[in-house]
């Protein structure tokens, strides 16, 4: 495996974490803009993922709590974890019964990896690069580490590197839809990282990344701890670090 030569950190200006129940991801595709955060295009949502409703949500919180970012300038890193897998099972189930005359065309631009990133990207007038990395379970972690490697792009003005993940697998029916949905939860969480040269955006963490790509490959996609108690444990671990 190839190691990182130099251990690193990203320079994190803003942090927000979102945490919605698998049934309440269907209002949130229609709810209002957080002020001062880009406002979607009308019904922008509504044939998207649910990793990518929770992670576009995530992000205009943070624009928000920042009291509002010009985000033209910015490129955006996505690091879900398994996302699809509802509209898969949907789409598999109505090919098998009705042929392909029943599959959506959106399964292919909404369900792929690179569709939260793509979403974050669109929906908010972004026009920085735009990429999706991971897909499976250690996706946190190979996207903070394509953070690093991208955090320093000239003409990037800043990237938000967002993770999200389903949690609490729900109970498909004969037709693939989610029912028994009480114990899933669909989190995202959306970090704001400057540029080292970046002089108008003073960041809050430093977080670290991994130095090896085999600290990588152990690293599971937080389920014992969730996507968003895992990254504030990092978060809290760089401050305590830096304030010794």
């Amino acid at each position: 495996m190839t190691s990182v030569q130099q251990p690193c950190r990203l320079p994190v200006v803003a942090f927000e974490s979102l945490a919605v129940p698998l049934a309440d991801v269907g209002p949130l595709r229609s709810a209002a803009d957080p002020n001062g955060s880009p406002p979607l295009p009308k019904r922008f949502l509504r044939h998207a993922d649910e990793q990518s409703v929770v992670a576009v949500r995530a992000v205009q919180q943070a624009v928000s709590a920042q009291g509002g970012l010009d985000c033209r300038s910015h490129g955006v890193i996505a690091a879900p974890c398994q996302a699809g897998r509802i509209a898969s099972s949907r789409t598999l189930s109505q090919y098998a019964t009705g042929g392909g005359v029943t599959v959506s065309t959106h399964i292919v631009p909404q369900s792929s990896m690179h569709a939260v990133a793509a979403a974050v990207s669109v929906g908010l007038g972004m026009h920085g690069p735009s990429l999706g990395v991971g897909g499976g379970v250690t996706a946190v972690a190979e996207g903070l580490l394509t953070a690093a490697a991208f955090a320093d792009t000239p003409g990037v003005d800043g990237w938000w590197l967002v993770a999200s993940e389903l949690r609490g697998e729900p109970r498909l029916t004969a037709d693939g839809e989610a029912a028994d949905t009480a114990y899933a939860v669909v989190e995202a969480v959306a970090l704001f990282i400057a540029p080292a040269e970046a002089s108008a955006h003073t960041p809050r963490w430093w977080l670290p990344v991994a130095t090896s790509t085999s600290e990588i490959a152990t690293k599971s996609c937080t389920r014992d701890l969730g996507l968003t108690a895992w990254i504030e444990m990092r978060l809290l671990a760089a401050s305590a670090k830096e304030a010794a």
